[in-house]
């Protein structure tokens, strides 16, 4: 239908990812996951988080154990949906849409002591929330992003560089 010579059906039709976190965005190839990298779990991208100094923290999420260095990031969710499973270890958060995406944030890099998840299954989640706190030691190790039933994307394309959690890491059409 066309209201003004636009085509009102296709406005809206691309949909958007943020950013989980304060970090560089970098498409699932160039990470070095090599089970990432190679695209078998889908489309998606890496947010290597930037190192952010938090001394004298009392977060959950923190291993005291080093008080001299506590950088602490907070992981947002990506995407507005109802968490559909946690892993045990905890290793990642998987999310679905209301379009029917299951997006997967993963946490493979970090050690499981290093990981606090603050949501629980069956929690509904806006894009831009708090999901998660992950304890940085390294500028080389990522928050994965990755769309498990790609298969319903038609179009998916990724913005790398500088992010946030409010910022666009992501566009996609189904």
């Amino acid at each position: 239908m066309k209201i003004f010579g636009k085509n009102i059906s296709a406005e809206g039709s691309e949909k958007k990812l943020l950013g989980c976190c304060d970090g560089i965005v970098a498409r699932l190839k160039d990470s070095k996951n090599d089970i990432v990298s190679s695209g078998i779990l889908g489309e998606g991208f890496a947010v290597y988080p930037l190192l952010n100094e938090h001394n004298n923290s009392t977060d959950l999420a923190v291993d005291l154990s080093q008080p001299d260095r506590v950088s602490v990031t907070e992981i947002s969710s990506p995407v507005s949906g109802r968490v559909l499973d946690i892993s045990s270890k905890p290793e990642a958060v998987i999310i679905k849409t209301d379009d029917g995406l299951k997006v997967l944030v993963s946490f493979f890099d970090f050690a499981s002591k290093s990981v606090y998840i603050s949501v629980r299954c069956g929690d509904l989640v806006k894009a831009g929330s708090q999901i998660a706190d992950v304890k940085i030691d390294s500028e080389n190790r990522a928050v994965y992003v990755i769309v498990e039933n790609s298969d319903l994307l038609s179009k998916f394309e990724v913005n790398t560089g500088r992010t946030s959690d409010l910022k666009v890491a992501a566009e996609y059409t189904l």
